[in-house]
């Protein structure tokens, strides 16, 4: 029998492959239609099919999935020629080639700083040498000191109560006499040997470290407070000093160890750190000079005119000053910076001279964007491939944004409609009572076991004791999880439903015998007020989908749309798609 299951699967599999291989097309090249001229591929089709997990059976209409695909190939087409027309439309858009050229010129800043400035950049091995032999004193490890501490500190000061300072002075002085006393104590065990990591625990009040022992680590001169400083530097290696006061209270003070300024080796870590310093010295003398050389053949063209009129009448999209024949300064990148530069100035009453100072002043950007453009680094494949990237991008933005409606938002009035509309459907819980039961047949064992659950037994243990049938069948049968009225009938349903949660039913009777009920949980209908915010996103993607609809059956009128019927005739479907049924050997 297997064998021939075996051969009957042989044949269908090969019979498959026979129909797939007949009158086969290039996916890759076959085209099945045309959008104003955007051509879409059988290997489209393919991977719409197979981004969608479609399955073929036998009672697939496969005609009508192709067509039905190819119509969502098209939208998309259409979008992608809305967009690349978008593109074209946004080449006079101001606004955006404003923003498109502040995303290019730190591209091209980039690219020619590494071009203009690090690529001529050399350190050679001498010089390295020669910088760390003239600079020894700024190439060595610090004096160092590591220790632990005890830290005892005063509790505040109880004042409350006492009226003179002359008191409150007493009361204070008090308290810290008996703080220093403290402290002593705590010296004295310390120094007689009692284990240190005990007491820092069980005394120390500095508790980000008292479960390490109140290890402070390596530290340098200057780095701890004065008193802590110099003790601790003074002290020998193994002493135990205190009580220390410093303004965080009585400190202990344990040298553990102290290392003394050392010269740093010329090693490879080292050798490379002076290099990045040289470098990055060398690079900042080059910029400077680049810069400069800019400024220096830097001769302004300036729009008097403009600039002669009162700053409030000043047309944002105005130009101000030429830098080169190529970019142009206007108002817009100017008037955020201008009454910083006047405050800056003390400048109530500008003059002419005063703006075109101004103007020199932050003319730097545009010369470095004019020095890209002169030195041919906006013609960059980089530059080019992101000048691309913000147009295609933006393109898309704006795209979808008219395929939504952006002024609509859902009033009160509509989102309560969807919630009455949808309650039964999403909203209302289908199944919200989590219930135990017990059978019995005879009512008065059932009181008798409902007082005993009253009094504290344990439901489950009483059900699998009590509950009919064999112990495996108890396990499963008294939980009847979450149940809906439509499950157990109305009566059943009702009875549980009056219970609170984790309330016990009396008795009552079904067909199968005497029930007693616990509510185990209980789950309630979700409230308008926790759903709006999906109702809302809801209606929003529904009033989207019919702008979009809308959007896309007029540009599908006014597209020229050539459907290859030949082609779409002889197209098949990939074979992973296709479910092969295997007739039951039976």
């Amino acid at each position: 029998m297997n064998k021939i299951k075996l051969t009957l699967i042989t044949v269908l599999l090969l019979t498959t492959a026979c129909i797939f291989k007949s009158d086969q097309i290039d996916k890759d090249t076959a085209i099945l239609a045309r959008v104003d001229g955007k051509s879409i591929s059988a290997a489209q089709l393919d991977s719409i099919a197979e981004a969608l997990n479609i399955i073929i059976s036998d009672t697939t209409d496969i005609e009508s999935l192709k067509y039905a695909l190819l119509d969502s190939l098209v939208d998309l087409a259409l979008i992608d020629i809305r967009i690349d027309s978008m593109a074209s439309e946004l080449e006079h858009d101001r606004e955006f080639l404003d923003k498109r050229s502040n995303d290019l010129v730190n591209v091209v800043l980039k690219l020619m700083y590494q071009g203009e400035i690090v690529a001529k950049v050399n350190v050679d091995s001498s010089e390295i040498v020669d910088h760390y032999q003239q600079n020894l004193d700024k190439f060595k490890d610090p004096e160092q000191v590591k220790a632990a501490h005890i830290l005892i500190k005063a509790p505040p000061s109880d004042t409350v109560g006492l009226s003179s300072e002359n008191e409150k002075k007493k009361a204070i002085d008090k308290n810290i006499a008996e703080t220093l006393e403290r402290a002593k104590a705590v010296y004295d065990r310390v120094k007689k040997g009692e284990n240190w990591d005990s007491l820092v625990v069980k005394y120390s009040q500095d508790r980000s470290n008292n479960q390490k022992g109140g290890d402070l680590g390596y530290f340098q001169r200057g780095q701890m407070v004065p008193a802590f400083d110099s003790t601790s530097f003074a002290g020998d290696i193994g002493a135990i000093i205190g009580p220390v006061e410093t303004s965080f209270g009585y400190h202990i003070i344990r040298i553990d160890d102290h290392k003394l300024e050392t010269q740093l080796e010329l090693d490879e870590k080292l050798f490379e750190q002076i290099k990045t310093q040289i470098s990055r010295a060398k690079e900042k003398e080059l910029t400077d000079k680049f810069v400069d050389s800019l400024k220096t053949n830097f001769t302004p063209v300036y729009n008097e005119e403009i600039l002669n009129q009162p700053d409030s009448l000043l047309d944002p999209n105005e130009w101000i000053m030429i830098v080169d024949v190529k970019d142009t300064v206007f108002e817009l990148e100017v008037q955020q910076k201008y009454p910083k530069y006047l405050r800056i100035n003390q400048i109530t009453e500008p003059k002419l001279d005063d703006k075109k100072k101004f103007l020199e002043e932050i003319a730097v950007n545009p010369l470095l964007r004019a020095a890209g453009k002169n030195l041919g680094y906006y013609e960059e494949p980089k530059v080019i491939q992101v000048k691309e990237e913000v147009t295609l991008r933006e393109a898309s933005l704006r795209t979808k944004q008219i395929l939504r409606n952006l002024e609509y938002q859902p009033s009160e009035e509509e989102i309560e409609q969807y919630y009455k509309e949808n309650f039964k459907k999403r909203y209302k819980e289908k199944k919200p009572l989590h219930v135990q039961h017990i059978i019995f047949e005879d009512s008065a064992v059932a009181l008798i076991i409902r007082d005993s659950l009253q009094a504290g037994a344990d439901f489950k243990e009483m059900a699998l004791k009590y509950y009919p049938g064999e112990p495996e069948i108890r396990e499963v049968a008294h939980d009847l999880g979450y149940i809906s009225d439509e499950e157990l009938g109305a009566d059943f349903y009702n009875v549980i439903n009056s219970l609170e949660k984790n309330g016990i039913s009396l008795p009552f009777k079904t067909e199968w015998g005497y029930h007693i009920v616990k509510l185990i949980d209980r789950k309630i209908d979700k409230k308008i007020n926790q759903v709006k915010p999906g109702i809302r996103r809801a209606l929003i993607e529904k009033s989207d989908s019919i702008v979009r609809s809308n959007s896309l059956n007029q540009w599908r009128a006014e597209a020229d749309i050539i459907i290859d019927e030949k082609i779409m005739k002889k197209y098949k479907f990939p074979e992973m798609m296709y479910i092969v049924e295997i007739p039951s050997s039976e």
